[in-house]
């Protein structure tokens, strides 16, 4: 197999085939002065199995694009099979219509990689999983719970409890608890109908006093969410409260928002063409989940 990546992702690339024994090699790019993109790949790759590693985050649009340049290319050029490890796939939480006449974006991007050729596509921590059925081919999602679950047991926490913030992250909160060996439970909001204020509850027999909350998530955007958690934790008796999230876009003033709520660490993963220098960050790798899943269910 030969490994293909995009230069935002290089070091993941290259570990990803260090750990699977495959040559590698970087995907040249570039911008026109018209602002029109450029993608050479180098390589001979007729009749190889390509592995291609992209993020789509920062610049979307930009991003995406570059990719199904590539993906033609590739099976323009006789490639036989390839296989795409997305490390973040953008538009995944506009997976319905939420008004009458908007767009699925999910549907689209997920359509568009089918039409270009995509045998198996593999994306870390998807929004909801199940938009993977409107891709054509096999696909898998990629939920890191051993890499974060190793990361906390390296801080040397006494008395975890995982927190869902919802019921659609849930399936996250019990693979890291699992990883764990310790309590998750899926937090009550409440939303009041004419104010639109939020209020939290904790489930019955649910204590986090005096416990480390490690609060679950797949996207830090604006920390709206975790922020008001985290508060509502605190206030609780936790200890700790730190959370954990695949992809930290920390828009805004996201970052600020959740130290202020107490927040202790966010960890979140090397998923985003981006990397954040805030104290309150440590980015964990994602490179070990990639080379486990790719392994296991890589062509032949």
């Amino acid at each position: 197999m030969l490994v293909l990546v995009f230069p935002e992702l290089e070091d993941i690339g290259r570990k990803v085939a260090e750990g699977l024994g495959s040559r590698f090699q970087v995907i040249y790019k570039k911008v026109f002065p018209d602002g029109e993109s450029y993608v050479r790949i180098e390589a001979n790759v007729e009749g190889e199995d390509i592995a291609l590693v992209q993020t789509t985050y920062p610049e979307q649009d930009k991003r995406l694009l570059e990719l199904l340049f590539a993906v033609d290319t590739l099976r323009n050029h006789g490639a036989r099979s390839v296989e795409v490890i997305l490390t973040y796939l953008a538009y995944a939480r506009q997976d319905r219509e939420f008004l009458p006449g908007e767009a699925v974006s999910v549907r689209t991007v997920l359509r568009l990689l089918s039409s270009t050729g995509v045998d198996v596509l593999y994306v870390v921590d998807l929004h909801k999983p199940d938009s993977l059925r409107y891709f054509a081919g096999q696909a898998k999602n990629i939920i890191p719970s051993k890499v974060f679950s190793n990361k906390l047991r390296s801080m040397g926490l006494k008395n975890p409890i995982v927190v869902s913030p919802d019921l659609g992250a849930s399936h996250r909160a019990k693979a890291l608890a699992s990883e764990l060996g310790c309590e998750c439970f899926i937090i009550r909001k409440h939303r009041d109908r004419i104010t639109g204020q939020i209020r939290h509850e904790l489930p019955e027999n649910i204590d986090v006093s005096g416990k480390e909350a490690v609060i679950v998530d797949d996207i830090i955007s604006t920390g709206g969410t975790v922020a008001n958690i985290a508060s509502f934790l605190r206030r609780c008796g936790a200890s700790a409260v730190f959370a954990v999230a695949s992809h930290g876009l920390f828009v805004g003033e996201a970052l600020r928002k959740l130290k202020d709520a107490g927040v202790d660490k966010v960890l979140t993963l090397n998923t985003l063409a981006n990397r954040i220098d805030n104290d309150l960050i440590e980015y964990v790798d994602v490179s070990p989940e990639l080379i486990a899943v790719l392994g296991e269910y890589s062509t032949p």
